[in-house]
Formats: structure tokens, C-alpha cells, sequence
């Protein structure tokens, strides 16, 4: 789908995959509702993982730039205006994300997350087509950052977010987190000096760095239920290893 407004001279491609019935009613509508007109929307339906339909969907392509969506995730209205601007002075840029899932558990992960903006935990969504690298397809879940650690370039922070509707509850969480432990050995072998590796950064010094202290003084209730969190990702972690 190509929106026939486009008039204005750098066009964003924007790549979404999507399961099988998938409802992407709410993206589709976030984006028609941009302030910036030239962007060509590619939605990939294949059946396959989400790795190999964002590479076809990167191969489809045929805009100056590209954004990299989840079914879930819908743009703010000035984000792609904002994108394109920033791209004058970096080569890739990390887009804040709230996440809109209701309930204490939602809440909780979305405090979580404002920690990892354009952090190593973070990845880049906003880049340059040209010479931009595919997802490696042996990977699930990780794909993500590995991916992004092979984006070159000066990388920015936007200003304008991204809304994440996973609805995802405390045990799918869990499940996902277990998927996507299978494919981090791999991850490791690839990218063996990669910050998120190292455990005391990526379980505190995080959280603590460029000021996010404060953060922490406001709601540390908060953060011994994210610790937990961490620590049962990390439980996970070592299961999915011991069995591969």
C-alpha cells in the first residue's frame, strides 16, 4: 500500500509483519494519520517467523529509509516527520516505546523499559535502506539486537514514541522469554563482547547510569519487582541452555 498524498521528497518504507487473521487495524490507522505524507506501507503475511518477513519485506522496499514495526506497535503522529529530519545528521535512530498493556503488570514493564532508550538493550528501528544489513533467520527473539548491532552509522534518539499494545500478561511473558532463550547461545557466539552480556551492567549499572537513579528513588517498589523479573529471565535463561 502506497499512500497516494506522497509528495514530499524522502520516502519511508514501512515494514510490518503480521500472523495469519491478524487484526493491524490500529497500526494501519496510526499511520495514515502521520503529519509526514511519502511512505509506502509493506505488510508481510507469509506464515514464516518474524525474522524471514521483515527480510522480505527490507527486500520490497524501495524508500530512502526504513521503519521496522511490530503488528502491535502504532506511530505517533509526528514520529515519521521527526525521523526524517533526524536522518540529516544520524544513520539510524532508537524510537522511545511506552507500552500500553493495562494492569500493574504492564505498568511495571513499561517503567522498565524507559530505562533501555537507546541503551545496548534498546535496537535501532529507523535506518537507511541503502546497505542496510537483513536479520540473521536462525535467530528468535534476539534477531532484534543482533540485527541492530550490525546497523553502521552515528545513531539518534527521537523525541516521539512508539505505542506497544502487546497485551501481553504475566505468563505469556514468561513463555515468550522462554522461546526466545533458545536462539541466545547463538546471539552470544556472534556477538560475544556485547554489553547486555555482562550481568552486572545489564541486571544494575543500567538502571543507575546518566542519571536513571532518580527513576529509582521515585519508585523502588518498582524496581525490586523488575529485579525479579530479571531474575527469572535469567532462571530461564540458564534452563533453555542446559537443555540445548
Amino acid at each position: 500500500m502506497v499512500n497516494p498524498n506522497g509528495d514530499l521528497k524522502n520516502k519511508v518504507s514501512i515494514v510490518i509483519p503480521i500472523r495469519r487473521g491478524e487484526d493491524i487495524t490500529g497500526v494501519i490507522e496510526s499511520i495514515k494519520q502521520s503529519t509526514y505524507a511519502n511512505y509506502e506501507i509493506i505488510v508481510v503475511d507469509e506464515g514464516k517467523e518474524r525474522s524471514e518477513q521483515r527480510n522480505t519485506g527490507i527486500k520490497q522496499a524501495r524508500g530512502d529509509y526504513l521503519l521496522i514495526l511490530d503488528s502491535d506497535q502504532h506511530i505517533t503522529k509526528n514520529l515519521l516527520l521527526e525521523c526524517v529530519y533526524l536522518m540529516k545528521h544520524y544513520d539510524a535512530l532508537y524510537i522511545p516505546e511506552e507500552i500500553k498493556t493495562e494492569g500493574f503488570f504492564g505498568r511495571l514493564r513499561n517503567w522498565e523499559r524507559q530505562f533501555y532508550t537507546g541503551t545496548p538493550v534498546d535496537v535501532v528501528r529507523f535506518v537507511r535502506r541503502k546497505d542496510c544489513p537483513l536479520f540473521d533467520t536462525r535467530m528468535h527473539g534476539p534477531e532484534d539486537a543482533d540485527w541492530g548491532r550490525r546497523v553502521r552509522g552515528k545513531r539518534g534518539i527521537t523525541f516521539n514514541k512508539l505505542l506497544h499494545y502487546d497485551n501481553v500478561g504475566f505468563i505469556d511473558y514468561l513463555k515468550k522469554k522462554a522461546y526466545y532463550s533458545r536462539s541466545m547461545r547463538l546471539y552470544a557466539k556472534d556477538n560475544p563482547d556485547d554489553k547486555v552480556l555482562d550481568w552486572k551492567w545489564r541486571c544494575f549499572k543500567v538502571f543507575f547510569e546518566r542519571g536513571k537513579w532518580r527513576m529509582f528513588l521515585k519508585k523502588p517498589h518498582y524496581m525490586i519487582c523488575v529485579w525479579g523479573l530479571i531474575l527469572i529471565r535469567g532462571v530461564i535463561y540458564l534452563w533453555k541452555r542446559s537443555q540445548s
